[in-house]
């Protein structure tokens, strides 16, 4: 699905013509939006789920909303970005009369001078937004104005004016705060569709907490058999997802056979005398009742957490990636991965942990080996 945004055209200040072009796009992309909807956007989460509040397509949307939203001769553009423009500009004017009266008898202080907001509006923010754009250059104009002290006819402003103009200049930079605030909010839907009530359903699964992990584990058999009547609910899709999980976990070979034996409802006495007669590993009841129990669950963790991270920088963010210089593989640039280090440019070693756990293990057992 292309970028809808891409074809918005600034140019156009009137709201009818902007909604024009954009029913214009809508209709190009109908059958993209609707497929989205159907395949991608899940109902049943909430306004802080990835696929809906901070998705690409979400993004997308809004930014046609605003487009409708900010045009010149729409009365809803000045009420959403400052409803209190006009209390505000009369309690500001009567504070000017104030200051004037007192600097005749007093001295300019800092007190006295309009402070800019701390929050600005970048270079980058004026580059993606036409609307800030504008006002940038009115900014611009101002300062230039602040800076000569003289006028468009070149003559001399007094110091009324100038202050006057400072007080201009703060409300448009309070306004492109509020403006860009505006542009940057995401889409929140809140009723797509009717949804039924499911009381049967399984909603919220973390893959990524072990107790949860463990337990559809352990209980696999009997959910499983579960899962074949629960016709309305979501088990069988919680299965599914965990029998997928289990197949790109990676093990070694003796623990996949245990994972599979415990599956099938082998006691301990059992597994050790199969793990003794197929691989010559002794392995004692509290060891195997450890990687039933903690080893095995923390990979199988391990494996929804990277996958995760792999689709969310992916799809939703843009990772920076680092590659080690011993194994050559690339890996996002964090601590996760690569240990800190004060002297390097980005902060961290240049051989990532695992190839750095294997060189010390060698250097073990070569120092044992003498």
């Amino acid at each position: 699905m292309g970028k809808m945004s891409e074809h918005l055209d600034y140019e156009i200040t009137d709201s009818k013509s902007r909604l024009k072009s954009v029913q214009e796009i809508i209709s190009n992309y109908d059958e993209d939006i609707v497929r989205y909807f159907d395949e991608v956007y899940n109902p049943h989460i909430g306004q802080h789920g990835m696929l809906s509040d901070s998705s690409r397509v979400a993004k997308d949307l809004e930014s046609l909303a605003n487009y409708l939203l900010y045009t010149q001769d729409s009365d809803a553009a000045s009420d959403t970005i400052t409803a209190y423009r006009k209390k505000r500009n009369q309690i500001r004017e009567s504070a000017i009369e104030k200051i004037i009266v007192v600097e005749e008898s007093k001295k300019e202080s800092s007190r006295s001078i309009i402070k800019i907001p701390k929050l600005k509006v970048l270079k980058e923010d004026r580059l993606v937004y036409a609307e800030l754009k504008e006002t940038g250059k009115t900014i611009e104009q101002i300062d230039k104005l602040i800076k000569t002290r003289t006028d468009s006819k070149g003559l001399q402003m007094p110091a009324t004016e100038i202050k006057k103009l400072k007080w201009i200049r703060t409300d448009i930079q309070k306004d492109e705060i509020a403006v860009k605030n505006e542009l940057k909010q995401y889409i929140r839907f809140n009723k797509i569709s009717k949804i039924e009530k499911d009381n049967n359903q399984l909603s919220y699964i973390r893959f990524d907490d072990i107790e949860i992990v463990r337990t559809l584990f352990e209980c696999y058999t009997e959910l499983k058999e579960k899962s074949y009547e629960d016709t309305h609910g979501y088990l069988k899709l919680v299965m599914l997802n965990f029998e997928e999980l289990m197949d790109h976990t990676v093990m070694k070979n003796y623990m996949k056979d245990v994972f599979m034996w415990k599956i099938e409802g082998c006691t301990h006495d059992i597994m050790i005398e199969r793990l003794n007669q197929k691989y010559q590993l002794k392995m004692t009841k509290p060891a195997l009742s450890k990687m039933t129990r903690d080893t095995i669950p923390s990979m199988l963790v391990e494996t929804y957490k990277q996958s995760k991270e792999d689709w969310l920088y992916t799809y939703i963010l843009r990772g920076k990636y680092k590659t080690c210089n011993c194994c050559r593989q690339s890996y996002i640039a964090s601590t996760k991965y690569f240990s800190p280090m004060k002297n390097s440019k980005s902060g961290l070693r240049s051989i990532c942990k695992q190839c750095r756990k294997s060189k010390y293990r060698e250097s073990c057992h070569t120092t044992k080996a003498k």
